[in-house]
C-alpha cells in the first residue's frame, strides 16, 4: 500500500507531503521545479548547505509559499514568475531553466549566505538526462524514488536507533511488505501510474542529517550502518537504499493505492557484514569476568573463524553506538555459538555496560570475526601458550580447539593472574588437567603466595627453566605490550626461534614526545585542539567524535585512518602492511600527532 506521497518543490530542501498527486513523465506535479543556484548557474544543495532543510513549502492556490526560520516568508506567484532562459546544471546535465524574481533572488542569498537565484524548470520540464536519460526535473538523476518502511524497520533495528523516513527523501513510501522487496521490482502499477524500477538509490552523507534541526549526526549514522550491509558487490562505493524510478504511464495517485508489481528485477547483491546475535548465556569465569555465548537470529549460520581471532561488536549505549572487538574463547570446532570473555575494566564504557547490563535474551550485532593472530588448524606441532589476565581468551579457544583435535602432545599452558579469585576458567582448567595429563598447564599468581599452584610472581626465566627443546616449539603470547616483550626475549634466549613467536597484544604503549605542544587536529572535516601526547584515537574519542576502532593494539586495523596533511609518530604495528604505508595509513590507536594534522576514516 501507498503510505506517504512526498515532493520537495526546492530540490533539497524539507518534504511536503500531499493526499494525492498528479504524476507526469518528470516526476510528481511540483516535485523538485525549483532550484537554488550560484549566480553562475552552478546548483546549490543541503549538502554543503544543510540549512537548506529547514526550507518548508505551503501550496496556495496560484503559487507556494516558503518559510525558514526566523525569516519573512516567501510567497511566489507562478504568473509573476519572469520566466528568463538562463544557463545552469545538474551534475553532468547541462540545460536550460527559468529565473523567478528578485525578490526570491534575495530571499534565497540571505539564507546561504551568498549571492544565489531561484530557478525555474517550467510547466514542462527543459531537461532531458539523468542516468535514465529521460524527461527530469531538478532532481539528481531520475524523476521518483521509492522506499519500504519495512526496509527502514529493518535499518533501525541495525544501528539501535530510530531513524526517520524523512532523512532519506523518497517520493513514494510503501507499507505492507517485507523489507527490501523494491530492490526486486521492475514495474509497478499504483493508482493510473505505472513506473520502472531502474536503479537503487545511492546515499551521501546527507542521509545523516537531521531534516528538522538540519544538525549532522556525530556517530555518522545510518550511513554507517547502511555501508556494513547496503554496499553494492559490483560496486562498492554506492551505498544503497531505497530505488530509483522512471515514469512510463502518466496519472493521479493517492495515498491508500494498493501497489501492484507487474514484473520483476534480479536485485543487486549485498554482502551483509553484521550479523544480528541473541545472547544465550552468561557465566561469571573469575573476578569481575565474564563469559558472554551468542546464537545468530533467525536460525542463520554463524561465520567461521580460527582459534585466537575476535568478534567486532557493536553496543548501543544512551542512543550512541560503541564499536569493540573481544577475543573469541570459545573454539569454532566444539561450539556452535560465539563465546566472548569479557573482564571488567576501570573507566570501560563498554564492559562494564556489558557487565551491569547484557542479559541471555538481549539482542546486540556484530561483524564477522576477524584478526592475524590466530592457530592454523590440523597443524602438527609443539605448542606453547602463554598469556596474562584477560589474554587468556585467545588461548582458552586455542587449548580447546587442539583438545578437539587430538593434537594435545607438547602442550604447555601458562597464565599469570593476580590471585586466586582471579583465575578464569578455573573449574575447566582443572577438569583438562585430570582428563589430559598429557598437557602441562601452569597458574602463576603475581600478587599472592600459594603452594598449590606453580610458580608465584611475575614471568621470569625461572618459570621456563624446566622446558626442553623450545626449537622445536611454537609459541603463542597474549598480555599487555611490557608481558609480550618480556615473554618474547626470555623464550628466544632459551632457544625459541624468533619466527616461532606469535604474540597478541591488548594495550600498546606509546612513546611520545619529550616537549609537549598543543596542535590543531582536522578529523573527517571536524576541527578540534589537541596534543602531542596521546594516540589519535584516544583523543578523536575525547573530542566526541566516530570513529571506527577495536583492539586499540595495533592488531585488528580497524582504526586505520589516511593522514592527508602533516606527521603523526606511528608505533610498530602487525596491521599495516607496505602498501597501506605507501598510501599514508596509519593507526589512530598507535599513532601520536607531532604536528598540525589533517585525517579522514
Amino acid at each position: 500500500m501507498l503510505s506517504q506521497i512526498n515532493i520537495y518543490p526546492i530540490k533539497s530542501t524539507q518534504k511536503l507531503s500531499l493526499s494525492h498527486a498528479i504524476v507526469k513523465s518528470a516526476g510528481i506535479d511540483i516535485d523538485r521545479r525549483f532550484m537554488i543556484a550560484l549566480t553562475d548557474g552552478s546548483m546549490i544543495t543541503s549538502r554543503r548547505y544543510p540549512q537548506l532543510l529547514q526550507l518548508t513549502t505551503v501550496i496556495q492556490p496560484h503559487g507556494l509559499l516558503f518559510n525558514f526560520p526566523n525569516k519573512a516568508p516567501l510567497s511566489l506567484d507562478f504568473t509573476q514568475l519572469t520566466q528568463t532562459q538562463t544557463s545552469t546544471a545538474v551534475w553532468n546535465d547541462s540545460f536550460q531553466a527559468y529565473t523567478t524574481s528578485e525578490e526570491a533572488n534575495q530571499w534565497v542569498s540571505e539564507i546561504i549566505g551568498q549571492p544565489a537565484q531561484l530557478l525555474y524548470n517550467g510547466i514542462e520540464s527543459q531537461r532531458t538526462g539523468g542516468k535514465a536519460q529521460v524527461k527530469v526535473s531538478f532532481a539528481d538523476n531520475f524523476p521518483v524514488m521509492i522506499i519500504s518502511e519495512a526496509s527502514l524497520d529493518n535499518l533501525n533495528a541495525r544501528t539501535q536507533q530510530i531513524h526517520s523516513i524523512d532523512k532519506f527523501r523518497a517520493n513514494l513510501v510503501v507499507s505492507g511488505v517485507e523489507a527490501f522487496a523494491e530492490d526486486s521490482w521492475k514495474r509497478i502499477r499504483i493508482g493510473e501510474v505505472e513506473l520502472e524500477i531502474k536503479a537503487p538509490c545511492s546515499r551521501c552523507v546527507l542521509v545523516n542529517y537531521d531534516p528538522q534541526t538540519a544538525q549532522k549526526a556525530v556517530n555518522n549514522e545510518p550511513l554507517a550502518t547502511l555501508m556494513t550491509f547496503r554496499s553494492d558487490n559490483a560496486i562498492p562505493t554506492n551505498v544503497n537504499f531505497g530505488m530509483n524510478a522512471i515514469v512510463v504511464k502518466e496519472g493521479i495517485i493517492h495515498q491508500g493505492d494498493s501497489v501492484e508489481v507487474l514484473s520483476y528485477r534480479t536485485p543487486e547483491q549485498y554482502k551483509d557484514r553484521r550479523i544480528a546475535l541473541t545472547c544465550i548465556k552468561r557465566e561469571p569465569i573469575a573476578k569481575d569476568f565474564v563469559s558472554f555465548s551468542f546464537k545468530a537470529q533467525q536460525k542463520k549460520s554463524l561465520a567461521s573463524y580460527s582459534p585466537g581471532q575476535y568478534l567486532p561488536i557493536h553496543i548501543s549505549i544512551n542512543d550512541q553506538i560503541f564499536e569493540r572487538c573481544y577475543t573469541l574463547s570459545s573454539s569454532p570446532l566444539t561450539h556452535q555459538h560465539y563465546t566472548i570473555s569479557v573482564k571488567k575494566v576501570d573507566q570501560g564504557m563498554v564492559s562494564n555496560w556489558l557487565h551491569d547490563n547484557l542479559q541471555v535474551g538481549d539482542n546486540i550485532w556484530s561483524d564477522t570475526p576477524s584478526g592475524n593472530f590466530y592457530l592454523e588448524p590440523q597443524k602438527e606441532q609443539n605448542t606453547l601458550l602463554i598469556s596474562a589476565g584477560s589474554g587468556i581468551t585467545p588461548m582458552m579457544s586455542m587449548l580447546r580447539s587442539l583438545i578437539a583435535e587430538k593434537n594435545t602432545q607438547g602442550l604447555i599452558f601458562y597464565h599469570y593472574c593476580r590471585t586466586q579469585a582471579d583465575i578464569p576458567f578455573a573449574t575447566e582448567l582443572a577438569a583438562i588437567e585430570r582428563q589430559h595429563p598429557e598437557i602441562k598447564i601452569f597458574i602463576c599468581l603475581t600478587q599472592q603466595q600459594d603452594s598449590t599452584h606453580s610458580f608465584g610472581g611475575r614471568i621470569c626465566a625461572e618459570h621456563f627453566v624446566s622446558l626442553q627443546s623450545l626449537a622445536n616449539y611454537h609459541a603463542y603470547v597474549c598480555g599487555n605490550a611490557r608481558f609480550s616483550q618480556t615473554t618474547q626475549e626470555l623464550l628466544i634466549n632459551q632457544g625459541l626461534p624468533a619466527a616461532h613467536f606469535y604474540q597478541e597484544q591488548f594495550s600498546q604503549q606509546l612513546a611520545v614526545p619529550e616537549q609537549q605542544h598543543s596542535i590543531n587536529i582536522q578529523f573527517n572535516q571536524q576541527q578540534f585542539t589537541g596534543n602531542n601526547q596521546a594516540s589519535l584515537l584516544d583523543q578523536i574519542e575525547a573530542a566526541d567524535l566516530p570513529i571506527k576502532n577495536g583492539c586499540r593494539a595495533g592488531l585488528c586495523g580497524r582504526c586505520k585512518v589516511k593522514v592527508i596533511e602533516g606527521e603523526v609518530l606511528q608505533q610498530p604495528s602487525t596491521a599495516l602492511n607496505d602498501h597501506d604505508k605507501q598510501q599514508g595509513m596509519v593507526l589512530a590507536c598507535c599513532s601520536i600527532p607531532t604536528s598540525n594534522i589533517k585525517i579522514s576514516q
